[in-house]
């Protein structure tokens, strides 16, 4: 019995021990890096409304504001993108500890639950944006939390989970789909709550769009709406999208679909002994279903891989059932006893298959939590504070601007939302456009710095190349190019 005990304490820290390891790798590779054009555009918008502008009615914003208003506190902290790197970690690292916890409910194996926290934290979700303030993490925390308070039986956790429902509609229009799957499901389940969720998720978020429509004088449908909308539509975009989804996420992928199988035959097994197996079966599959609804758009123009990232984690819990299923001794009902331990050769498998797992992500663009650009954030930097004075403006990607501590100029901050508001006509955005050519002209921004193949240099290029000059180049990813006035144009 005590070597029993022991092994179950064991099995119970080998997680905690993972997430911390997680964390401390994080930690070690903080640096002034700025690796995300999208990061940068957040972070920017974050520390203008620490500064009191209103986000939609006083700057363009892509997405709803909840991860913009968590940022505001962090900018107005003075020490540049740091907080921001140790928020998204933590994020992170409280959405492996959650998914940990949601495959122990509806798995009831430790090994399956390990192994699934792992790879959220180890893959995508976990590794590459952990250098990243983005707000698809943020989103599958708040859907991860609302699947495990749904799955209680008090009644005052769905009153919590439909709170969490209104914070993840605040944070990415794509929670959508998820909060009609919770709906769904209390429907089904918990009909008894359904008034109380739909007061506190559906009435809570329709309050919040109308003031936050009210507040902003129409502007924020008009900006979180048309930043999703597209004249192209392409397959072509479907087939890419989907290609690059499969070359991330293929040791994912792969054992995730023999979990399918695993999880199908424990559900059906379990059916008739609890009626809470077709709630976990609802839950896991629906969150997967609602991801494919999301997945639709991408043969829009501008939609990107990152959609799949809120399926990342059921896709892990899957894929860990998968590997596990496969090596380990396996009971009528489709997965390993909880007490029984994995074989040598079910030991090796799943060790291999975190080795192959790791490094086939790391190698994406380099080692995700030591990849590094703050020498070439340095220079820059150092070059803004060189050529302008405090609050003089100047053409930088925010991470950048946010480190020199200078405001960016006409508030080009989402330089997507610009582009995409643009190419389609929008008369706001060709007016921006037009006052941004202005004011390269006038070489108003005494610096400016554009990522390499920005859509937005081929439309004020010609007055950036007759007006600047090239003065340096990235040495590592991502590359951008720093422009400063020509010899004789002094800045506005």
């Amino acid at each position: 019995m005590g070597g029993r005990a022991s092994f179950a304490r064991l099995n119970n820290l080998i997680f905690p021990v993972i997430l911390l390891a997680f964390l401390c790798l994080g930690l070690l590779g903080l640096d002034h890096s700025c690796l995300d054009a999208a990061d940068s555009a957040y972070v920017i918008s974050s520390d203008a409304i620490g500064r009191g502008l209103m986000p939609y009615r006083d700057f363009l914003a892509a997405h709803p504001p909840m991860l913009y208003l968590a940022g505001a506190p962090l900018a107005k902290l003075g020490l540049g993108v740091l907080p921001f790197r140790v928020f998204s970690l933590l994020v992170n690292a409280a959405l492996g500890f959650l998914v940990w916890k949601l495959a122990l409910y509806m798995t009831r194996d430790k090994k399956i639950a390990i192994l699934a926290g792992t790879f959220t934290l180890f893959t995508p979700l976990g590794l590459y944006f952990s250098k990243a303030f983005l707000n698809d993490s943020l989103a599958s925390l708040l859907m991860a939390a609302t699947a495990l308070l749904l799955m209680g039986k008090p009644r005052w956790r769905r009153g919590v989970a439909g709170l969490l429902c209104v914070l993840g509609m605040l944070t990415k229009l794509t929670f959508l789909p998820f909060f009609v799957l919770a709906l769904a499901f209390v429907l089904i389940y918990r009909r008894e709550s359904l008034k109380l969720f739909l007061a506190v998720g559906a009435g809570g978020t329709i309050a919040a769009y109308v003031a936050l429509q009210l507040v902003t004088g129409g502007a924020f449908l008009d900006n979180i709406l048309g930043s999703q909308a597209s004249k192209g539509y392409s397959m072509a975009n479907l087939v890419d999208g989907l290609h690059r989804i499969w070359q991330i996420d293929w040791p994912l992928l792969v054992p995730a679909v023999i979990g399918i199988w695993f999880a199908l035959r424990y559900f059906h097994n379990k059916g008739s002994e609890s009626h809470k197996i077709p709630e976990k079966e609802f839950l896991l599959f629906g969150w997967l279903g609602a991801t494919l609804v999301i997945l639709a758009t991408l043969p829009a123009e501008g939609h990107d891989t990152n959609l799949f990232l809120l399926a990342e984690p059921a896709v892990a819990l899957l894929a860990a059932w998968g590997i596990i299923g496969l090596a380990g001794r396996r009971s009528a009902d489709g997965v390993t006893s909880d007490d029984g331990k994995l074989s040598l050769p079910g030991i090796l498998l799943v060790t291999a298959w975190l080795v192959l797992a790791v490094p086939v992500t790391v190698e994406r663009d380099s080692d995700f939590f030591f990849r590094s650009n703050a020498g070439d954030v340095a220079t820059v930097v150092a070059e803004a504070q060189n050529r302008s004075t405090d609050c003089q403006p100047v053409l930088l990607p925010g991470c950048y601007a946010l480190e020199a501590d200078r405001p960016v100029t006409l508030n080009f901050f989402d330089q997507f939302l610009w582009e995409e508001k643009y190419r389609r006509g929008d008369d706001d955005a060709v007016a921006m456009m037009d006052d941004l050519r202005q004011e390269l002209t006038e070489v108003k921004p005494p610096l400016a710095v554009f990522a390499e193949n920005q859509p937005a240099l081929d439309i004020v290029g010609p007055e950036l190349n007759a007006h600047y000059k090239a003065d340096w180049q990235s040495e590592v990813w991502p590359p951008v190019t720093m422009w400063v006035p020509q010899v004789g144009k002094k800045p506005g």
